[in-house]
């Protein structure tokens, strides 16, 4: 079978170690296959890449399993070729023994190029999708408080959804707090009632709330409270990589960087190279939603 890379190696990444089989070729064009076991830490990885270096490897591959794969990328794309390989597509490879570990039999598919890298990010992107993922989380972490401030309500006999349908609309927070104070039978629960369905309140709209659910629901509201200031942070973050990425790509081939992203003779054609994801984003710079 034709030799495709004759200089490398093949990654099994543990929790604790990382297990290495370098294949390399002698003077006379033999196959000189050496293995070496090293810790899953940061100075063993970089003798890891030095031993790498010292036989010539210029490509290698390692499974995804888990999370534990990254920090061996990291320290390894900036001085070789690494492939990282699906643990699924390399059992459709048929021709295994079984008695071959899995880095060596990385190694052998390496070397006659059997393997199919997947797509990785770069680090700019990896670092954007973190963001993205971070305010995803966020974002559905507040309409579960929101779902839980709803259920107390309703445990409390307090039927505010019968008056809005967003209790975090203005002027509902506003009665939510009223009530969490514990203002309930006053006027100023009143005078936002009228703002809210310009009637005055039901009585089966507001029973007295004991203090175990104005104590739930202040709790509640300062957990959405948090929440939202979190979002924008995330919301001023995204936008700030959003902005350095599309002033990078509208001035690619120029020396002058432009200061806005409006449409220029050269920016109508470089915005052509701009990923769908990245148009999508830059529309929140404008205030629009993600």
């Amino acid at each position: 079978m034709e030799v495709i890379h004759p200089y490398c190696a093949g990654l099994d990444v543990q929790k604790k170690a990382v297990l290495a089989c370098c294949i390399t070729s002698n003077s006379k064009g033999e196959r000189v296959s050496q293995t070496h076991s090293f810790n899953n830490k940061v100075p063993d990885l970089l003798a890891l890449s030095d031993w790498l270096g010292s036989n010539g490897v210029t490509h290698i591959a390692l499974d995804i399993t888990g999370e534990d794969w990254k920090t061996v990328y990291h320290i390894l794309e900036a001085n070789f070729s690494v492939l990282v390989v699906n643990a699924q597509r390399i059992k459709d490879v048929p021709g295994r023994n079984t008695d071959t570990p899995d880095f060596e039999w990385l190694a052998e598919l390496l070397r006659h190029g059997l393997i199919r890298n997947s797509f990785i990010h770069p680090v700019p992107q990896r670092d954007l999708r973190d963001l993205m993922r971070l305010r995803h989380f966020l974002v559905k972490e507040r309409l579960h408080v929101v779902d839980r401030l709803y259920k107390v309500l309703e445990s409390a006999n307090v039927k505010l959804v019968s008056m809005v349908s967003d209790i975090m609309h203005i002027s509902a927070r506003a009665l939510l707090v009223a009530i969490a104070e514990g203002e309930t039978n006053t006027s100023d629960v009143s005078n936002i009632a009228i703002d809210l369905r310009q009637q005055q309140p039901q009585d089966s709209y507001f029973q007295p709330v004991r203090s175990h659910h104005r104590f739930l629901i202040a709790n509640h509201l300062n957990h959405i409270d948090f929440l939202d200031r979190q979002i924008g942070i995330f919301n001023d973050k995204i936008a700030e990589y959003v902005q350095k990425r599309i002033i990078r790509i509208t001035t690619s081939g120029t020396n002058q960087v432009q200061p806005s992203t409006h449409a220029t003779a050269n920016s109508v054609q470089t915005a052509k190279l701009i990923p769908s994801w990245e148009e999508a984003l830059a529309a929140f710079l404008n205030g629009g939603r993600i």
